[in-house]
């Protein structure tokens, strides 16, 4: 047996006192604990806010640094040009040669670490990611009427089109090579500015990012080299059948697809991966829908 230690009447086990003095003391308890459950929730809250705010403040800092670097490297760019070109031809054939160096100085190192190149390929000019593009573009559009015609089965067939100017069937392979890689250049700008576009407007409405649109879609410009690649391949050696063009190019693209989630997951790194997810395969579902409606107005 015990007693209750406030008016000493004895209690049976598991009983609680009902005297004024046992009341009035729980009831200070239950009125303690409730006023210390929102000052716990408003302390939590306070601390889930200040690391948000501190995230995106760290952000910021990083948004200002890389944008203050491209400022940085494009003065270098220019002062450089006025230095060693003497004239206004001489600097853009310096800007020229410099954009397609940095091309193939991307190129090889994508060969070599392709995932680490996509994340962090430093300063690309503009000229430099036109090119990225549109030299994908043409590889795209010299593939799609190298498979479409027949016009490439092997080297040998291949370099026996081009010089087989035998009458208006000659010529018109050569044209439509010709056309083929301009349209397809044409087509690579119109697709990588669609769907950078896309993607950028996600960062900066959705994950308030304040990223420069250059700086932010330089990297979408390295995504598709898996295809172009396969595509290039194509062209030159030719391929066994449709069916093998086809899953070559499904392998490429699953390689495009990764890229872009690791240029995503590279941009929003303080947002979760499954955010990041969700956002890419939103974001590609709109691309592709106009992609499509595109090409469905184009050929009525």
């Amino acid at each position: 047996m015990r007693e209750c230690i406030y008016c000493g009447r004895q209690l049976e086990k598991g009983e609680v006192c009902t005297c004024a003095m046992s009341v009035a003391k729980r009831r200070e308890r239950e009125a303690a604990r409730k006023a210390e459950e929102p000052k716990n929730e408003k302390t939590a809250k306070a601390e889930e806010k200040t690391r948000k705010k501190a995230e995106k403040e760290h952000a910021r800092q990083r948004e200002k640094a890389e944008k203050e670097r491209s400022r940085e490297a494009r003065k270098n760019a220019r002062r450089s040009a006025h230095m060693y070109g003497g004239y206004a031809g001489g600097a853009y054939k310096s800007k020229a040669k410099t954009a397609l160096g940095d091309v193939w100085r991307l190129f090889r190192s994508f060969l070599r670490s392709p995932i680490e190149t996509v994340m962090n390929p430093g300063e690309m000019s503009v000229s430099t990611i036109m090119i990225f593009v549109m030299i994908e573009g043409m590889i795209g559009g010299l593939s799609a009427f190298s498979v479409i015609s027949g016009a490439s089965r092997g080297p040998v067939r291949l370099l026996g089109n081009l010089m087989g100017f035998s009458g208006v069937q000659g010529y018109n392979t050569v044209l439509g090579w010709i056309a083929s890689a301009f349209s397809g250049a044409v087509g690579g700008i119109v697709v990588f500015l669609l769907c950078s576009g896309i993607f950028y407007f996600i960062n900066k409405w959705i994950f308030k990012q304040l990223t420069p649109y250059w700086e932010f879609s330089k990297r979408f410009s390295l995504a598709a080299i898996p295809v172009s690649i396969i595509g290039a391949v194509g062209v030159i050696l030719g391929f066994f059948s449709q069916t093998t063009f086809a899953v070559l190019m499904i392998v490429g693209l699953v390689g495009t697809v990764v890229l872009i989630y690791e240029i995503l997951r590279s941009a929003w790194y303080s947002s979760s991966a499954a955010k990041t997810l969700y956002a890419m395969l939103g974001g590609m579902f709109v691309f592709l829908m106009i992609a499509l409606y595109i090409v469905r107005i184009s050929v009525l």
